[in-house]
This record gives structure tokens, sequence and C-alpha cells, in this order.
């Protein structure tokens, strides 16, 4: 009997003591209404510590991949402060906003950082005698590729440059770069 106690009392002081998990109750609580908030596809790689009476909780969030930098930070916030209100004593969250399913794969791996990617896309299109016009890039890192968004002032478009030329053009520089993939102009 008296090792019995000693066992459990030992085995309690060392829960609290060494981070270990919440229970899977909470855990799939957590999933379901990190998964109802506006904005969020889907719910993965959900990790969770408890060290003493203190929580922390690391989760990825897949989200549309054409949101904005700003719209995925508010659905951050957002899921940190519904993970705060599920779980008592939850004191730290870290949300991984991911545009695409990364949790088999990292597919973008290879790909050149945007600094790169603009070099090497700024230099094809100044090649092809393509860069005057475009006020702003936006790249997306997508299945793989980097896709391409276009911004160009509106008065491109004129009797001698249709956007259907325009779009030609850009994706035959486009095409030809490894690593590139679609693209689309807007204008404004």
């Amino acid at each position: 009997m008296i090792i019995y106690i000693a066992w459990e009392l030992g085995l309690g002081a060392t829960k609290e003591l060494v981070d270990t998990s919440i229970d899977a109750d909470q855990i799939e609580r957590l999933y379901h209404v990190i998964g109802q908030i506006s904005g969020v596809n889907s719910v993965h790689s959900l990790r969770t510590r408890k060290n003493g009476h203190k929580i922390s909780c690391d989760v990825h969030v897949q989200v549309d991949p054409f949101l904005s930098v700003s719209e995925g930070h508010i659905i951050s916030v957002s899921v940190e402060r519904v993970a705060k209100s599920c779980l008592e004593n939850l004191t730290d969250v870290t949300v991984h906003i991911d545009p695409e399913d990364d949790e088999i794969d990292a597919p973008y791996e290879d790909l050149p950082e945007r600094a790169e990617a603009l070099g090497i896309l700024n230099k094809a299109l100044f090649n092809n005698k393509c860069d005057g016009e475009i006020k702003r890039i936006q790249l997306h890192y997508l299945d793989g590729k980097i896709h391409v968004d276009f911004f160009l002032p509106l008065d491109c478009l004129s009797s001698d440059k249709s956007y259907d030329e325009i779009l030609a053009k850009l994706t035959e520089v486009v095409r030809e770069l490894p690593g590139f993939g679609d693209i689309r102009v807007y204008f404004g």
C-alpha cells in the first residue's frame, strides 16, 4: 500500500513538472470550435502541452489561399480568442495560417523566396519589354508553383493594347520560368 501511494504521488508530481498533452475530449472540442470560425477551411496539426496548470496550444488552420495577409491575421486572432475561451488555463496559442494542406508535404520547399522570385520575374519582364507598366506584383505559393498577380494602371488598356494581348504576353513570359504557374492581371 505504501508503494502504491508513493507511486501515485510521484506520478502526479512528475506530471506537474513534465509537459503532457490535454485530454482527448478537450482536443476534440478545440478542433470543433476552431473549425467553426468563419474563414477556417480546416484544422490540422493541433498539439497541446500542459505544464503544471498552464496549457499551450499550437495549431494549423487552412484558409482560402487568396486571402490578404491582414485577413489571415484577423482569422488567427479569432482562433486564439476562441481557443482560450474554450479551455480554462490556456495561456499561449500559436496559430499557423496555411493557404493549402501542408500536413503531408511542403510542395513549395524548393521554390525561390520572394526577393529571388521577383528578381527572376523582373529580369524576364525587362528582357521581354513588359516591365514598364506594372505597378505591383503579388506572389502566391500554391501547388508547388509560384502563381503571379500583376496589377497595372487602367490606362495600359488602349486601342493598340487589349486585355487579351497583355494577358497573352505576360503569360508567355511567365510560362518560360521554372517554378512559376498561372497568372492573373488586374487593372485599376
